[in-house]
Formats: C-alpha cells, sequence, structure tokens
C-alpha cells in the first residue's frame, strides 16, 4: 500500500521536491526510505507515482514513475451535515471522506448543539485533508462556510435533488433513488444533528421539494448517517 502525500501544485517535473508538514511527516513519522514508492496528488485529480531519491532534513525528492488524471464524477454528491458535538466532527468528516462525498456543507441546524466558530473551517478542511490521504482519495472534498437553512435553500441547483434522512419516513430511500438518479448533476443528502431535524425544518424542506427518506429502522449516530446513505446511494446509481 502506498503512501499518499498531498502538495498543493504538482508540478511537470520528473523529479519533485517535497517540503513543509507533508516532509516531515515523511521524514519523522513515516521514516520515509530512498527507493520506497509513493503516491503524490495536488487533491484537484492530477496525481504520480514516484520513487524517493533523495532525504534532506526537512525536504525529500522523489522521481516520477508514473502520472494520471482522476476525474470529477458525477454526479456530484453533497452530504449537508448538521453541525456534531465537537468530539464527533473528526468522525463524520472521515467516513464522509471514505464513502466519497465531493462537497461538505456545514449546517447550524435548530438542534445543533456546537455552534460555527471562526476557527471551524480550518478544523473542519484539516480533518478532511487527513482522510483524503488516509483514503488515497486525488480530490480533496471541498468544504464550505456552515450556512444556516435559509441559505442552503438557495443553493439548490437545477437537474439536481435534495434527499433528507430523518428517522420518522415512510419512504425508503431505495424507493426514491434509483439508477435514473445517476445523470443528475448534483445529488444533496441532508443529515440532521444529534438532536435531529426539527419539525419546522423538516417542512421547510420538505416543501422546497425535498424528499424524507429513512435509511431503515435502526437510528444512526448524526456523525455516520452521512457515511450510510453515501454508500447506499452510490451503490443505487451505479457509482460503486
Amino acid at each position: 500500500m502506498l503512501t499518499l502525500f498531498l502538495i498543493d501544485k504538482l508540478e511537470d517535473s520528473n523529479l519533485i521536491e517535497i517540503a513543509g508538514d507533508e516532509a516531515h511527516h515523511a521524514i519523522k513519522v513515516l521514516r520515509t526510505t530512498v527507493g520506497e514508492e509513493i503516491l503524490i496528488s495536488d487533491g484537484a485529480g492530477n496525481w504520480v507515482r514516484a520513487s524517493v531519491e533523495n532525504i534532506e532534513k526537512k525536504t525529500f525528492s522523489a522521481k516520477v514513475l508514473e502520472r494520471g488524471f482522476q476525474p470529477e464524477k458525477s454526479p456530484r454528491l453533497v452530504v449537508v451535515q448538521g453541525l456534531p458535538k465537537s468530539d464527533r466532527v473528526k468522525d463524520a468528516i472521515e467516513i464522509l471522506v471514505e464513502s466519497g462525498v465531493d462537497l461538505i456543507i456545514p449546517w447550524q441546524a435548530d438542534r445543533s448543539i456546537s455552534k460555527w466558530q471562526k476557527d471551524s473551517l480550518d478544523k473542519w478542511q484539516s480533518a478532511a485533508v487527513a482522510a483524503t490521504k488516509q483514503s488515497r482519495r486525488f480530490r480533496k472534498p471541498e468544504i464550505i462556510d456552515g450556512l444556516s437553512l435559509s441559505q442552503l435553500l438557495e443553493i439548490e441547483s437545477e437537474n439536481s435533488v435534495v434527499l433528507v434522512m430523518h428517522e420518522s419516513a415512510t419512504t425508503k430511500l431505495s424507493e426514491v433513488v434509483t439508477s435514473k438518479f445517476s445523470g443528475m448533476s448534483e445529488i444533496l443528502i441532508v443529515i440532521g444533528p444529534e438532536g435531529g431535524i426539527s419539525d419546522s425544518e423538516l417542512a421547510v424542506l420538505e416543501g422546497a421539494g425535498a424528499h424524507i427518506v429513512g435509511l431503515g429502522p435502526e437510528v444512526f449516530r448524526s456523525a455516520h448517517a452521512g457515511g450510510a446513505a453515501l454508500s447506499a446511494v452510490s451503490a443505487l446509481i451505479g457509482r460503486w
């Protein structure tokens, strides 16, 4: 299993030098050695397989063996994540990234215990980068600043569908999502916080045309529900 390193820009060169935090992690933590094969990506789809050529105190260089590009997948999978408790944020992001999310939208729901802070976006993005490397994805998911319900309703695009996961739903996810959804531009999955989605929020979402669906009789933690929903949708539309 090759280790993936993420850098800001992947140069069109046969020799790539890595510095900063990624170099420190490779040299001091992973104890990377000369001759070891690794993966390097810019997080925007471009990637290389390379062999470590030289290791210095704070940098190392690797010779490119293979280049590739991972195109964007369609439809784009978006998860609107109700803010979970602070100690559950990392779990939520890791599961979403591993499950193939393309965009994460933090949602300050009525029943969210946590509050969106000035440094929250940086923390969420940092967790997403770590999860991207762990899951060996060549595309980092996008995370935008926290939104309110009214702001969420403004971002729905044409040829998209909104799926609201709710334990009281009488319609199964599998009864709504079919392979025909693969032709859509975007699928938005709405996950409530630990306290759930309030009745007023549910009414607003349903009134805006969202589908209220369930994942089964079991009740998921807020941090885990998004991953389960993404997995089910990916299978139903043929993405997996």
